[in-house]
């Protein structure tokens, strides 16, 4: 396979049926593949269950397939550490340390949606563990899959209380039974031979919907504090015109405010010598409003990250 140019399009954060988008891993490569991409990354929530099958079809189609995982780290609100997410890259999908522990991360989650399920139907909306595990089509099961099937049951019931009450802090909010810390996550990524990457900064901004402040100190201090930890880099570019707390059915903030929410990252990664990565965070028609490779993001960023020191 030939080296793509510094200035090639990539996308180093995709998410497929293995978790919670619409497209298997094959499928999801193949649609890379028509958009022109010279490389992508398979970044579930927990699970690498989608890695190999989209190696094998990068290597029939000719494109580079990383392998990557999303870890949704232990809540940490005394460090600002709330609904964080730490991305692996190059990790080693038959390391037995990290199948194993994302396989009791899934579980737990499982564990959790039974619990969640009894908050729920205590609040009137009854709705069946089966049917969301159907949703999740045995995999990772996430808030959008209990979503889709308490809105077939209950589509009156509006889809902003849902998160926000079932998010951490809110009323019906449920614990997992397992979790990792920010410090153990670095590690196992480490162990497993990859490089450790601190998720969309700007999506833990919790100040903007309160008085639309577009950068907030609370989330620089978090990018502090995963640096500390080992973090290796961080997610600069991001669609966030089209994601929370920066969207809301429709985007809240202008190309001039996005550039400098994206800027502000980028020399925030340069302050704490992070690498710089960027990604969609595409999950198919989960996120109808969002395509694959739509921002733009140079290969030259995942040769730093191939060419990073392993921990």
């Amino acid at each position: 396979m030939p080296t793509p140019r510094d200035d090639a399009r990539i996308d180093l954060h995709l998410h497929s049926t293995a978790s919670d988008g619409t497209l298997t891993p094959a499928e999801l490569v193949a649609r890379a593949a028509s958009l022109g991409l010279a490389a992508v990354a398979i970044t579930d929530h927990d699970s690498i269950g989608g890695v190999k099958e989209g190696m094998a079809e990068g290597r029939r189609l000719d494109l580079e397939v990383v392998a990557g995982v999303e870890i949704g780290i232990a809540h940490d609100p005394d460090r600002g550490l709330v609904e964080v997410d730490v991305l692996g890259y190059l990790v080693d999908p038959d390391d037995a340390e990290l199948t194993d522990t994302l396989d009791r991360l899934q579980e737990g989650k499982n564990g959790k949606l039974v619990r969640q399920i009894a908050v729920l139907a205590e609040n009137g909306l009854p709705i069946e563990a089966d049917e969301v595990l159907a949703e999740a089509s045995g995999d990772t099961v996430r808030r959008p899959h209990i979503w889709k099937v308490l809105r077939r049951h209950h589509p009156e019931f509006p889809v902003e209380e849902f998160f926000d009450r079932t998010s951490f802090g809110g009323d019906w909010h449920v614990s997992k039974e397992f979790s990792l810390s920010l410090e153990d996550s670095v590690a196992l990524i480490g162990r497993s031979g990859g490089v450790s990457v601190l998720a969309h900064p700007g999506a833990y901004n919790t100040t903007f919907a309160k008085g639309g402040d577009l950068i907030d100190p609370a989330v620089d201090g978090v990018v502090e504090v995963c640096a500390a930890a080992g973090v290796r880099g961080l997610e600069v570019r991001y669609p966030y015109e089209k994601s929370r707390p920066y969207h809301n059915g429709e985007p809240l903030i202008d190309d001039r405010e996005l550039a400098l929410l994206v800027g502000h990252y980028d020399a925030l990664a340069a302050r704490h010598s992070l690498l710089a990565t960027g990604g969609t965070d595409f999950h198919g028609s989960n996120k109808s409003h969002i395509e694959m490779g739509e921002i733009d993001v140079p290969y030259r960023l995942l040769r730093a990250l191939k060419d990073a020191p392993r921990a």
